[in-house]
């Protein structure tokens, strides 16, 4: 009888061991799994943020969302339970990186205008993010409604400058092989772009009217104010 009894609370004392293990390693699975996809969505914010670097001149944009890679390493780092040292350092590196957006002397050139549609499309798809995020920013209240206005709006502008600059580059190729009837249809084509945009920016009418003298042959470049990409946030205040 003793004998039983003891190989019964064997069993038990078995059973709950296989019961913990199987939990704990449950726990394990999952604090791995959304690990897994909190780095997804860091990966993409990453993506997103170098889209911006290298298309906006307003990095507080930018700077916001890498902020947000931050906030997405640190709840990584809070589920890891063993090697925190190669988290704690890319956190370190992110940091570093927010900080080096707001020197001006680590800028780097920016441009809308893309060499294929592909990439066109791609820009734009990152500005759409960028709009969606920083709407998210200001919703939790880490940045003010008239913050939230002039950024989208500065991000607008950049989605509608991604095309127009990209056809007015195409038709300066066109004109400097003396295509003139090719040049002439990128230059319409940003027109259009530009004609069937709502946007308040002041620099819509300027470069309308002066794509018409290009058309016209009055004019052979946008001028230099609409050639450079310029902070949206400088023209609209």
């Amino acid at each position: 009888m003793t004998l039983i009894v003891i190989l019964v609370f064997l069993m038990l004392i078995t059973l709950i061991a296989v019961s913990v293990i199987n939990r704990m390693q449950a726990q394990q699975r999952e604090r791995r799994l959304q690990q897994r996809r909190l780095r997804v969505q860091a990966d993409e914010l990453g993506e997103v943020v170098t889209c911006l670097e290298q298309t906006i001149p307003n990095r507080v944009i930018t700077k916001h969302i890498n902020d947000m890679i931050v906030e997405l390493q640190q709840h990584m780092l809070a589920l890891e339970d063993k090697n925190r040292e190669h988290l704690e350092a890319a956190i370190r590196k992110t940091e570093l990186h927010s900080e080096e957006m707001l020197n001006p002397q680590t800028r780097q050139p920016i441009s809308y205008q893309r060499d294929s549609d592909a990439q066109i499309a791609k820009t734009q798809l990152h500005l759409n993010e960028a709009m969606h995020l920083i709407t998210q920013l200001a919703a939790r209240g880490v940045i003010n409604e008239i913050e939230l206005e002039t950024y989208l709006a500065e991000l607008r502008w950049a989605y509608l400058m991604v095309s127009v600059m990209s056809y007015i580059g195409q038709g300066d190729k066109s004109m400097a092989i003396s295509d003139r009837f090719s040049a002439q249809a990128f230059y319409r084509k940003a027109q259009q772009l530009l004609m069937e945009s709502m946007h308040q920016d002041p620099r819509r009418l300027k470069m309308i009217k002066e794509l018409s003298e290009m058309v016209d042959g009055d004019r052979v470049s946008l001028s230099r104010e609409l050639q450079t990409p310029a902070s949206a946030a400088l023209k609209l205040h």
